[in-house]
This record gives C-alpha cells, sequence and structure tokens, in this order.
C-alpha cells in the first residue's frame, strides 16, 4: 500500500529476493585462501605430507580428497531453490596443491599408469583439464592441454576420454553442462571451457559489459536464468568467444550473481569460495577491469525492489488483457503539405530493443532487407537497427496485417516480428496537431476540448455526426481523413458522438511524468524511461475528489486525495523493462469510479553500445550489415557509412590485433566525410593494398576502425573474425613462393572431407586429404573444408611469380541443357566462390572476380543463345569499360518494343548511380517488357533480372517457387535478361556487383 509524506503518496522499499539470493548467503561457508600454498579450511588436503609418495598413491589420495570436496559441494548445491550445479574448478585446492595434481597427472602418463588411474582415481584428470580450461586463450584448447601434460598424445581416443571424465563428474556430483550451440558443435572442449567457471580470456569482457549494463540487470539479481539470458543477448557487443561463452544462460547468469552479490566477507552458495576468490583476484589485478567491478558491485549493493504491485497476486489465465503498445511499435504521422494535402508516415522503430530477448530474431534483422505494410520501397538490410528518415505510406497497413516482414527470413521469424512491432487498432486512428509539427498518433484514442486532431478511418465508415468535424484530402489508398476543432466545451450529444465512433474525450485529469525528465513525452499519454530512473508522476485534476482509484497493469490501489491540493505525486519507483499501463479514476461524489486519465510508461534498457560502435556525437558509422564479421568487411559484403559535418576532414585508423589481443598492424589515413557505401568500397580496395596490414589479415583476430576529428567526435568499429570451428591458415611457401594452407579443426566433430576447385575449372572439385598442408597451384583456386557442422572456404591466391609470361587462362564453365536445375547448380557455384574467404593477397581478390564474373556469363549466355554470345565473349576477356555497349544495345532485341527498351537504358544509365536507382530505373525502362513476359510483379521482376545479370547467388535467397516462377519467364523471353545485362554492363563495377 503506498505511503504519505506531507501530502504526497510514495511508495515504501522492500529487500525482497529469491529464497537463496539473500537467505543462502547468510549461510556463509569457511572462507578459505587461494594462493598462499595452504588451505586454512578444516579437513583441509594436506597434499604436502604425501608429496614423496608414488604416483599412483598420489593419484588415489587425491581422488579420494577430492571425492569428499565434491560430494560434501554437491548436497549443498542440491538444497539450493532451484538447485545449482558444481564445476571441477570448485576444487578448493591451493596453488601448491595444484602444481603437485599437475606433476601427478603427467607421471601417470608418463609412467603408464593411465589404464587404471583413469577408471579408478579419475578426478585428479578432471580438475587438471579444468584448470587447463581457465588459462585457455579461446583459440585452441588441446594443444594448450598438450604442454600442460607431460606425455600425452593427442588423438580422438583420448579427447573423448577427457569428455567422458566430465560426463561422469556431472552424473556423480552434478556437474555442470554445457548448453548451447557452440557447446554442441565443441562438443569436447566444451566441457572443461565450462568447468573453468570463466577463462582468464573472457574476464575483462564479462566485468566490462555488467559495468556498462549495471542499470538494466539489478531487477534481475533474484532470477539468475533471466539475468543469463539478458547477457546473453548483450554479449554479442563484446566479442563472439563471451558470446558463445554466455549461450550456456543458466551458469553465467548464477556466475554473475556470485560476483555481483559476494564480497570478502561473505561467500556464495553459487560459486566455491577459492574458485571465486581466484576470478576476483585476476579482475583485480588489472586497473581498469578492477574498476568495472567495483562498479558492477556497487551497483547490486544497492538493489531494492518496490512493492507497488500485490506481492502475493496470482495471474488469472483466464482474464485476457489487451496488448499493450511496446517500444517498438511504429509510431504514425500524419503531415500536411502546402497543398492542403495530408499524407501519413510511419516512423519505424529501433528494434536494437529486441536483442535482449530474441537474439534470433535480431540476427535475421541484420541481415535482412525489410518490407513495410503499405509502403512502396523496402527497407535495406540492417536499415531497423538505426534511426531511418520517417517512411510515406500509399496504403494503410490495418491490422490484422503485419506492419514489417523480413525478406528470405522464416515463418518463425516473421511471426515474431509481427508480434513485436504492431499499429494500434481501427478503426478509427487519431493524431493530435500541433503547429509546425506532424500530427502524431494518441495511442489511446482520446481528445481534449479545446485541442485540434486529425482522424482517420476507411472510406466505407461513416465520420461522428459533428459540426466541427470536416473531411480533408489524403493521400492514403482507401482511407478517409477528417479534422477535428473540438470546442472548449463539449455538449453531451457531440460527447456521445465521438464515444459512439470509439473516440473518448479526457476533460478534468490529466496524467503526466515529473521529476527525471522522461526520454520521451508525447504530450497526451505516452512517456519512456529508461531503465534503473525513477518513474515519478503527476496527477492532476480540476475539482479535487475524495479518492483516486490507481491501476497499474490491472492491479488496482486505492489513495486518499491530499485535502486542498489539485495535485498529486506519486513516485512508482524503477519499474521493469517493459511497457506498463496506468489508468486512474476518480471519485467526485464518494459513490463510484469513472476512469478520467490513463499514461502508458515505457521502460527501456539503455543503449550502452550503438550497432556500429557509436562512441563520438558528431561522427556516426553505419554498417551493413550491422556488426560485420572481419571476412565480411575485408571481403566487401560489408560496407559502411560515415557521417559527420559535411566536406570536413577527418582521420581513419585501422588496427589489427591477434588472439591475444596484441597489435599486429595500424593505418591510418584521412578522409572526407561523409563517406557513402560507394565511398567506402573503393576507400575497402587501398586499405587492402596496405603493405603492413595485408601483411598481417591472415593471423589477425580482430580489426579495429575508428574514425575521428578533433573538437567533432569518433566513433568506432570493432569486427571479429568468430570462433571458426574449421579454419583455413594461408601462408608462403618459402622455396618457390608459391602458397599453402592449413586446416585448423576445432569441432570434435564428424570426419571432414576437403575439395579444391581450381581456377581454371571452378566448378570441378578435387578431393584432397583433410590432415596434410594443401599447396596451391600457380593459378589458384578454392578450398572447401566441411563435415556434419561446419564448413570453411578460402581462396587460394595464384602465385604471380609463377605466371610471369603465361597466358591469362579464362575459367572454363561447362554448360549442359537449358533446365532450372542446370541454372540452380550454376547459381551454387556462384555462391560456393562468393562465400569464400579472400587472403589478403591482392591477386586473391581479383581471381575471385573473375571466376564470378564468368560463371555469371554463363548463366547469362545458357539463357540467352544467339548473337549475345558475343558480347559476353568480349567481357571474359577485356576490362569493363572496353566493352562495345553500342554493340549490345543493338544487340538487346530486334522488333520496336525491344529497341524501345534499349534505348530508354541506354538514356538512363548515367543516372543509375546507385543500386536503387539502378533498380527503380530499370524497372520503369523496361517495365513493359516486364509486364507482358508474365512476371506478376514489375518492380520485383526488374530486382529478380538484375540479381540474375550480375551476381545470380543472390536469387538463391529467394523461395524456390517464386524464383522457378520468374526463371520461367526469362526462358520463354530471353530479352528480359539482356536487356538487364546491358543495364548492369553499363553501370559503374559498385553498383552492377549484385542488388542485393
Amino acid at each position: 500500500m503506498p505511503e504519505t509524506q506531507c501530502g504526497k503518496p510514495v511508495l515504501a522499499d522492500t529487500h525482497a529476493f529469491a529464497s537463496w539470493s539473500v537467505g543462502a548467503l547468510r549461510q556463509t561457508e569457511e572462507h578459505s585462501s587461494y594462493g598462499s600454498g595452504t588451505r586454512e579450511t578444516e579437513g583441509a588436503i594436506a597434499l604436502e605430507d604425501v608429496a614423496r609418495a608414488s604416483p599412483s598413491e598420489l593419484i588415489e589420495h587425491l581422488h579420494a580428497n577430492l571425492d569428499a570436496h565434491f560430494t560434501e559441494l554437491a548436497a549443498r548445491r542440491a538444497n539450493l531453490a532451484p538447485p545449482a550445479p558444481v564445476f571441477a574448478l570448485e576444487h578448493g585446492l591451493s596453488a601448491n596443491d595444484i602444481t603437485l595434481l599437475t606433476k601427478a597427472v603427467g607421471d601417470a602418463h608418463r609412467l603408464g599408469l593411465m589404464p587404471a588411474a583413469s577408471q579408478n582415481s579419475w578426478l585428479p584428470f578432471v580438475v587438471h583439464a579444468a584448470e587447463v580450461g581457465y588459462i585457455y586463450d579461446g583459440v585452441e584448447y588441446w594443444p594448450i592441454y598438450a604442454s600442460k601434460t607431460l606425455r600425452w598424445a593427442d588423438s580422438d581416443y583420448e579427447r573423448d576420454r577427457v569428455r567422458n571424465w566430465f560426463v561422469k563428474f556431472s552424473r556423480q556430483y552434478g556437474g555442470a553442462i554445457p548448453q548451447g550451440a557452440w557447446a554442441r558443435t565443441f562438443s569436447k572442449i566444451a566441457w572443461p571451457i565450462t568447468h573453468a567457471v570463466l577463462p582468464r580470456y573472457l574476464q575483462v569482457q564479462l566485468a566490462k559489459m555488467l559495468s556498462d549494463y549495471r542499470a538494466s540487470w539489478p531487477s534481475l539479481l533474484d532470477d539468475p536464468s533471466a539475468l543469463g539470458t539478458r547477457l546473453h543477448a548483450w554479449s554479442r557487443y563484446y566479442g563472439d568467444r563471451l558470446e558463445k561463452f554466455c549461450q550456456n544462460t543458466e551458469i553465467v547468469g548464477r556466475l554473475a550473481v556470485a560476483l555481483l552479490i559476494t564480497d570478502e566477507y561473505t561467500d556464495s552458495p553459487l560459486i566455491e569460495s577459492t574458485a571465486l576468490a581466484r576470478i576476483v583476484e585476476s579482475l583485480n589485478s588489472e586497473r581498469q577491469s578492477r574498476r568495472w567491478l567495483s562498479e558492477a558491485r556497487r551497483s547490486a549493493s544497492s538493489i531494492h525492489t518496490h512493492n507497488f504491485r500485490p506481492p502475493d497476486a496470482q495471474e488469472d489465465p483466464t482474464r485476457l488483457r489487451p496488448r499493450r503498445p511496446a517500444a517498438t511499435d511504429p509510431p504514425l504521422q500524419l503531415r500536411e503539405d502546402a497543398t492542403g494535402l495530408w499524407r501519413a508516415l510511419a516512423i519505424l522503430p529501433d528494434l536494437r530493443l529486441l536483442q535482449h530477448a530474441m537474439p534470433h530474431l535480431y540476427e535475421a534483422l541484420r541481415t535482412s532487407r525489410a518490407v513495410v505494410a503499405g509502403a512502396r520501397r523496402d527497407i535495406p538490410t540492417s536499415g531497423l537497427l538505426y534511426a531511418t528518415p520517417p517512411i510515406e505510406l500509399t496504403r494503410w497497413p490495418a491490422p490484422p496485417q503485419p506492419f514489417l516482414q523480413l525478406r528470405r527470413a522464416s515463418d518463425e521469424v516473421n511471426l515474431l516480428l509481427a508480434e513485436q512491432c504492431r499499429i494500434t487498432q481501427g478503426p478509427w486512428w487519431v493524431f493530435r496537431r500541433k503547429p509546425g509539427a506532424p500530427a502524431g498518433e494518441v495511442k489511446g484514442k482520446f481528445v481534449r476540448p479545446g485541442a485540434s486532431y486529425c482522424i482517420l478511418g476507411d472510406q466505407a465508415l461513416s465520420p461522428p455526426a459533428l459540426e466541427w468535424c470536416v473531411k480533408v484530402d489524403i493521400a492514403l489508398e482507401g482511407m478517409s481523413a477528417y479534422v477535428l476543432s473540438v470546442p472548449t466545451t463539449l455538449s453531451k450529444e457531440d460527447a456521445a458522438a465521438l464515444v459512439e465512433a470509439g473516440i473518448s474525450v479526457v476533460s478534468d485529469i490529466r496524467v503526466r511524468p515529473v521529476g527525471v525528465v522522461a526520454g520521451r513525452w508525447d504530450g497526451d499519454g505516452l512517456a519512456e524511461w529508461l531503465s534503473g530512473e525513477s518513474v515519478l508522476i503527476a496527477i492532476h485534476a480540476e475539482h479535487s475528489p475524495n479518492k483516486v482509484g490507481l491501476h497499474i497493469n490491472g492491479d488496482a490501489y486505492l489513495l486518499d486525495w491530499p485535502e486542498g491540493e489539485s495535485e498529486m505525486f506519486l513516485s512508482l519507483g524503477e519499474l521493469a523493462a517493459g511497457t506498463h499501463e496506468i489508468a486512474v479514476s476518480v471519485d467526485l461524489n464518494g459513490e463510484n469510479f469513472k476512469t478520467e486519465g490513463s499514461l502508458l510508461a515505457i521502460i527501456r534498457n539503455p543503449d550502452v553500445h550503438g550497432e556500429a560502435g557509436l562512441a563520438g556525437e558528431g561522427i556516426r558509422v553505419r554498417s551493413f550489415p550491422a556488426q560485420p564479421s572481419l571476412p565480411e568487411l575485408w571481403d566487401g559484403r560489408a560496407f559502411l557509412e560515415i557521417d559527420g559535418p559535411s566536406d570536413s576532414g577527418a582521420e581513419l585508423a585501422l588496427t589489427l590485433h591477434g588472439g591475444g589481443g596484441t597489435q599486429l598492424a595500424i593505418h591510418r589515413q584521412n578522409l572526407r566525410l561523409p563517406v557513402t557505401g560507394s565511398d567506402w568500397q573503393q576507400l575497402l580496395v587501398r586499405l587492402r593494398e596496405q603493405p603492413q596490414i595485408a601483411r598481417h589479415y591472415d593471423a589477425a583476430d580482430t580489426a579495429e576502425l575508428a574514425v575521428s576529428r578533433a573538437g567533432v567526435g569518433f566513433a568506432t568499429l570493432r569486427c571479429e573474425r568468430g570462433f571458426q570451428g574449421l579454419r583455413w591458415i594461408i601462408s608462403r611457401r618459402h622455396r618457390d613462393n608459391g602458397y599453402i594452407a592449413r586446416l585448423i579443426d576445432r569441432t570434435d566433430g564428424d570426419p571432414v572431407d576437403v575439395v579444391f576447385y581450381p581456377a581454371e575449372r571452378p566448378l570441378s572439385g578435387q578431393p584432397q586429404p583433410a590432415n596434410q598442408e594443401f599447396s596451391g597451384p600457380p593459378r589458384g583456386g578454392l578450398l572447401v573444408a566441411s563435415n556434419n557442422q561446419d564448413r570453411a572456404l578460402q581462396i587460394i591466391p595464384p602465385d604471380a611469380t609463377q605466371l610471369i609470361g603465361a597466358c591469362e587462362a579464362t575459367p572454363s564453365i561447362p554448360t549442359v541443357q537449358k533446365s532450372l536445375v542446370e541454372c540452380t547448380r550454376l547459381m551454387k557455384g556462384h555462391q560456393l566462390w562468393k562465400n569464400a574467404q579472400l587472403p589478403a593477397h591482392p591477386f586473391g581478390i581479383r581471381q575471385r572476380r573473375r571466376v564470378l564474373d564468368a560463371i555469371t556469363g554463363a548463366l547469362v549466355g545458357l539463357l540467352t543463345p544467339g548473337k549475345w554470345l558475343s558480347i559476353e565473349g568480349q567481357i571474359a576477356t577485356r576490362a569493363a569499360a572496353d566493352v562495345d555497349l553500342d554493340r549490345a544495345q543493338s544487340l538487346v532485341g530486334e522488333s520496336t518494343a525491344h529497341r524501345a527498351a534499349a534505348h530508354a537504358i541506354a538514356n538512363h544509365l548515367w543516372e543509375w548511380d546507385t543500386r536503387a536507382r539502378l533498380i527503380e530505373g530499370f524497372s520503369e525502362a523496361a517495365g513493359a517488357l516486364i509486364s507482358s513476359s508474365g512476371m506478376p510483379n514489375k518492380h520485383k521482376g526488374a530486382r529478380f533480372l538484375l540479381q540474375l545479370a550480375s551476381s545470380p547467388s543472390e536469387l538463391l535467397e529467394w523461395e524456390t517457387a517464386e524464383r522457378n516462377q520468374y526463371l520461367r519467364a526469362v526462358m520463354t523471353d530471353p530479352v528480359l535478361l539482356r536487356a538487364a545485362r546491358f543495364a548492369v554492363l553499363g553501370t559503374v563495377e559498385e553498383v552492377a556487383g549484385g542488388v542485393g
């Protein structure tokens, strides 16, 4: 029940946690010290006393003591609610004891004791493997294990034996079980790394993440499972390795709780004290991570929950509440132009919010184009993860039609997106008019006396019968709009007419945010705060009521109105992230309540990390797709846009780092702002040619790109190579200057198949042994390694020194009879080469381009036989600038319609300097041909033809039935593809390289 102080109701605070999150912390364990060489707890394992025993006796002694320790620890964990797992790193041994254990494990391998020891005294080997997991560097586990294990011989049998020990540990002592996609792929090393609790290479990143989001997680400390899920969502900003570690959400949530609410005086029931002390000691040894951990712990120490809800209330499953507006719903606007015509606009939501709970949907948003119901144009890849201008609607996206859908996404993903991004229900939509600004939607569908509104509804609807309701023109198919100039005093008849149309009237009561400035306040019932901020509201009444009824998300409270006051102030405390519906009812006569005012409070988590690593306000970097990997950036599959003061200079710094974070190379250069996507593609070519960058790229694990200008700001973008199960390492052959490739297999899975595709015959695969280094031929090619879990595609560059004086060979692409199957085969071959990772060598980049052009030309030649083949022959042997475009125009077609289309294309080629302009212009120039061919959609047909003519593997992302429908039209009417090929040949390379 809210308390009242000085006439202003506030809320009392409580300290309610889950049964173990505070209560169990008070049941402290005996404190032990790590690293002192002795164990201070009673019953410690005094290994020094048996250090001179035989190796087999020492192993047996270790096993017996560890068994007693883990048995007692497992019993304590089982009594928690919910039960918590045991980790092998929680062995409780001192540093000196671990040294003895490591020697004993090595002696067991050296002296041939493993057959008996691994069966009867296996716990020391589990602890040893977990200790190796603790020092694991995030690259390769087994080489580190071999270096720490005397006479251990790496083999599948030995790796399986290590995994089986951990499985046995899990069954016998309630040990942690690896979870997530990463654990399923790396099914052997996942065990020792999971049982290392928090490997050293991840500690700093986790501390920074907990500090960065310290305003967002405090309310989750009593729910480790939910905290783990949230941390996994945030982890994508802190590197691929941390994201994979955080996939085991249950474990990472418990670890975070233990780190945050445990101090030197209090032990954690979730992590054994010596293991936790090691992690904290490691974090405190580095100044920056010590500060981050300290900041996070301060936030945790101040956590409290609020009782502005019935503490024991149970949700009634039979009571269906309407969906509340969400932060991801699109704000709608109406805008009047100079001619008096109204237009409908939608402000696309920033869907980065969905990363927290829906990482799969977020990944689809990162890599997919979006379709807005009722809009003429698509949203580019990653466009929903950045602020974008309002988009005009030509049709009203009335429910139940989904407002947003992703191209090529699964039905499951699109259903999730449709649920998260909705517009309000009709039949009428209400917009508040404000001088000099667009009319914004009033989601509560109410009007106030004396204000001006515009309402929107279907043409079939009759408007409210009001003298001050005037119809206006609107550029929206099938809809009508009316301006309401609401008088200051409403008659009962007018109010009844509005209510009959579903529009309410609010006059006596206003609810508004006060105190800390809300992040967003539309002035008409919707406010937004950041998580961690206290929500303060004011209720204003024209006539003082006796009591106020307050409903928060349906839960009711009864408050006395402060006598003689026109306003009541309430503190709702720190509400959980999400949307909260606050409704106010007033009692004017002491007999009944009438709802008079409402407020939608949206609580959103702070955006600590911008999608492009934004760190300064004057400069912004956007990447498409968002958060590209290092190969995507290097290969040109991702492009950047850099915004800043127009025509101003800035410095670009590109830094490459190795696996341990060591700096390998740095390159600095000046650039002019802003940088468009086309500008970036040209800049990337120059960056790849820098000697120090090219020399270290293949060894680099991450790249950091920073753009800065003094007095303006700076922005950074970090790209990781990522944890790859299969990876090719390219190096030079010193004796003859060729290239060799070595396969690194970290999948712990099925046998790997390796196939090589030579550059001369790029679709003819040659099997290769997986366990040997591959020596590249002079002309290079493509190496493909694959098993059931992973695949690695790598371009092998040609050796320029061996090709001096040799004729340049055109890649040979044999084709068979024209068919849908043959077209699909060529598309898949194009995709194979396009998706392969490029080496640092510039000749590898050029070689892949030649192969992709050859495959595209072969597919075009298959579908457009006859005279056009002479043009394809020119393309294969000449530079793009040397192709005879006049002859290409004459060969598009012979009929009047064909020539007209070719002429229209030729007249506008110079205008098509972006992908969007190319698609739009071609759809107009060749529109008559596309429509007459039977293609159902002119604009989609234009996109299909341009993709087929420039980058045919993009068509594999289309639905199969739709792709085949359009392909059949091309087979029937080849002039379509000739026209598209002519358009592609005549545009700049950056546009013609694929329209996306």
